[in-house]
């Protein structure tokens, strides 16, 4: 029922794998089957549908679309394998797990990678579809004791799918789009995660860095010069050299993080310290997980001189060398902060991708047309939200906002035109005003300027956790009651994908679901079947109220 609970509002469940059935007209009874049938072991997972989606790099992701009522006991194995593994995970793993994001995965680099001289950037070789379900099997036995479950989840990795009506056996791997196989992979890959902080315990060294002897030297010669001007010009050449050694055999650090497959391990230390941690990384991966590091995405970066790249966000390192006069002394001040950015031409290059760029000038997104004014600006205003949203620790975060609004604001102003035959741009706005709101319910959103860098905005996940707190909510199965027949016996949920899929002029129970504005509503099975197959009559009279 919990399971039911947190899949039941999601779109993609009304969307039919390989098997023609979805969530809608899920009831109890079909719940009850469906325990049944996991009790006495006769459960079976229905291979899914093979789709691909485009990818940044022009390759294509394949995603495996399990059907509905399949993910319904997926989602029950997730909750299952989080309630047992969720604590042992370490604080360096930040993908797929409630509490964690994007932007806690940066918020702990940021933190933590402060001493980096070098960055190692690391990428798993399909980290999913790779992943060797014996070894998998063998990590959660550690575990797990019991037989039915484990042999569940070996039957839910190796149902295949179908792809052009040919079936395709698994083998290995995690089907990406499945519901549980981002935990899967977090399990799979928390053994490389211990691995990499037992070599960190064997790396570290030190506390801090030792001062350069160069730097010190200089220092000393300040002091026992007499001469004022001789003072003056060995303090200009301090200016020139590092205070603290930048290898220092005598203090090293290593810091890791991991957000699903994508990796990053900070590094205090030499070039050749960098190579030996990658070698015996590789090694691991290669010979205990069977797994293999990308080698166009694994790079070694000296982050003073070039730019690293983790989660979509460009990290470099402030070197600032500020020269000031303090009471007549010249005074250096240095940082080791790091400098996460927006990467801006990606971020334009996907505009463009998709439509909102044309020659490097706004162009209407013409997919958009045929919606209405007001669903129009909802949709530009979520493109500039979401975007901003996301890059607002970036330190480049005003002037993404900038641009990002400008190319926003002009491509809705250019669809408008078309779609009302104004003409131009100038002419939207002198009709809407600058917001493009003018009469109708919705503008378009103010751009943004002035947050604070670094500001990250941890997702807290606090739905999930008040789901597990309080239980069934009112929506669940049990006891519910037809809505239109107000009978008890076979009721049954019926769903509808979009609330934007009603049709509240042709049919009454479209109305009556906007009225509510639910995308579910229980019915017994008798007025189900009526409703799809278009004989339902509404007679209720408690149901005046919504015509």
């Amino acid at each position: 029922m919990l399971a039911y609970e947190k899949i039941k509002s999601k779109p993609g469940n009304m969307t039919p794998g390989i098997v023609p059935t979805t969530l809608d007209g899920m009831s109890i009874e079909v719940v009850d089957e469906i325990i049944a049938s996991l009790k006495n072991g006769s459960f079976r997972f229905q291979p899914g549908r093979r789709v691909y989606i485009p990818k940044a790099n022009g390759k294509k992701r394949p995603l495996t679309i399990a059907p509905p009522r399949d993910k319904l006991v997926q989602e029950g194995i997730r909750m299952i394998l989080e309630a047992i593994y969720e604590h042992s995970f370490e604080e360096c793993s930040h993908g797929f797990r409630p509490n964690r994001s994007c932007h806690s995965a940066l918020q702990f680099l940021n933190q933590k990678f402060r001493v980096s001289s070098w960055f190692i950037e690391g990428d798993i070789t399909n980290c999913f579809p790779s992943i060797n379900h014996e070894i998998l099997i063998d990590i959660l036995k550690e575990r797990i004791k019991d037989a039915k479950f484990i042999d569940l989840i070996r039957h839910s990795l190796k149902t295949g799918y179908f792809e052009f009506r040919t079936y395709t056996h698994s083998l290995v791997g995690t089907p990406q789009g499945s519901i549980i196989s981002p935990i899967l992979a977090n399990i799979y890959l928390d053994k490389l995660d211990k691995f990499v902080l037992e070599l960190k315990k064997e790396f570290d060294i030190g506390t801090k860095a030792s001062i350069n002897p160069e730097w010190k030297s200089l220092e000393n010669r300040m002091y026992r010069a007499d001469n004022v001007n001789d003072k003056m010009s060995i303090r200009k050449k301090m200016l020139l050299v590092r205070s603290k050694r930048a290898v220092d055999p005598f203090f090293k650090k290593l810091s890791y993080v991991r957000y699903a497959d994508d990796w990053i391990i900070g590094i205090r230390g030499s070039l050749q310290d960098c190579v030996n941690i990658l070698e015996k990384v590789n090694v691991f991966l290669r010979d205990v997980l069977k797994l293999e590091v990308s080698r166009e995405k694994t790079h070694i970066t000296n982050i003073r001189k070039e730019k690293a790249r983790f989660l979509s966000t460009t990290i470099t390192k402030f070197d600032h060398q500020i020269h000031t006069r303090k009471k007549g002394r010249l005074t250096r001040i240095t940082s080791d902060t790091l400098r996460m950015t927006a990467p801006i031409k990606d971020i334009l290059k996907k505009l463009r991708i998709n439509g909102f760029l044309r020659l490097n000038k706004p162009y209407p997104r013409f997919i958009w047309m045929q919606c209405s004014k007001d669903e129009i600006l909802i949709l530009y205003n979520s493109v500039y939200r979401g975007i901003t949203n996301y890059y607002r620790f970036a330190h480049n975060f005003n002037q993404l906002s900038s641009w990002l609004h400008f190319i926003i604001k002009s491509s809705c102003a250019k669809l408008l035109a078309a779609k009302l035959s104004l003409g131009n741009q100038m002419k939207v706005f002198k009709k809407f005003g600058r917001d493009l709101k003018g009469r109708d319910k919705h503008g378009l959103v103010e751009a943004i300027y002035g947050t604070k860098a670094a500001a990250f905005n941890v997702n807290t996940d606090e739905v999930q956790l008040k789901i597990y707190g309080t239980g069934i909510s009112k929506a669940s199965l049990d006891k519910l009651v037809c809505t239109i027949c107000e009978s008890e016996y076979r009721v049954e949920m019926h769903h509808v994908r979009m609330m934007k899929d009603l049709n509240p002029k042709a049919r009454t129970l479209d109305k009556i679901m906007a009225k509510k504005n639910r995308k579910q509503i229980p019915l017994c099975r008798s007025c189900h079947v009526k409703y799809q197959n278009g004989s339902l009559i509404i007679e209720n009279e408690n149901l005046s109220k919504y015509f």
